[in-house]
C-alpha cells in the first residue's frame, strides 16, 4: 500500500515519538507500506521544523530517509472542485501516486476526512491505524 505523508503528520512524527503519525513510519516497514511525499511536503516541514525544538530537528533526519519522494503534481487532469488552497498539490499528488493521503490538517483538508478523492482515502493517521487493526 501506497500512502503519502502530509508535512502535518511528518511534524507530529518528528515532535512526538509516541503518536499515531510515529506509528504509521514505524510500523511501515513490517507492513509492507510505502510510505511517499513529495520535495513541496519536504519544503514545508523543513520551514517549520524549527517550531518544535531541537529533539524534532534531530529526529527529522531519521524519518526522512524512510520516506520515497515522488514528483510534485501541480494540476489535476480530472474535474474537481477542491477549493483554492496552497495544499492542492498535496492532494493532487497522493491522488497520482497512493493509495491513502495521512493529513492531520483541519484547515485545508477537514471535509474531505473519512471520504475520498476519486478514489484516494484521506485519513487521520490514527483512523488509518485503526482501520488496519480491523483488517
Amino acid at each position: 500500500m501506497n500512502i503519502f505523508l502530509d508535512s502535518s503528520v511528518l511534524l507530529a512524527a518528528c515532535g512526538r515519538a509516541t503518536g499515531a503519525s510515529r506509528a504509521v513510519i514505524d510500523q511501515s516497514a513490517t507492513r509492507g507500506w510505502t510510505l511517499l511525499t513529495s520535495s513541496y511536503v519536504i519544503d514545508e516541514v523543513e520551514i517549520n521544523l524549527k517550531k518544535l525544538g531541537e529533539a524534532a530537528i534531530n529526529e527529522w533526519p531519521l524519518l526522512k530517509v524512510r520516506l520515497h519522494v515522488v514528483p510534485d503534481i501541480l494540476s489535476f487532469h480530472w474535474v474537481n472542485v477542491f477549493a483554492p488552497a496552497k495544499d492542492r498539490p498535496i492532494l493532487f499528488t497522493a491522488a497520482a501516486f497512493s493509495d491513502v493521503l495521512l493529513t492531520l490538517d483541519r484547515r485545508d483538508f477537514g471535509e474531505l476526512f473519512g471520504g475520498a478523492f476519486y478514489g484516494l482515502a484521506i485519513l487521520k493517521p490514527g483512523t488509518f491505524l485503526a482501520n488496519m487493526q480491523e483488517t
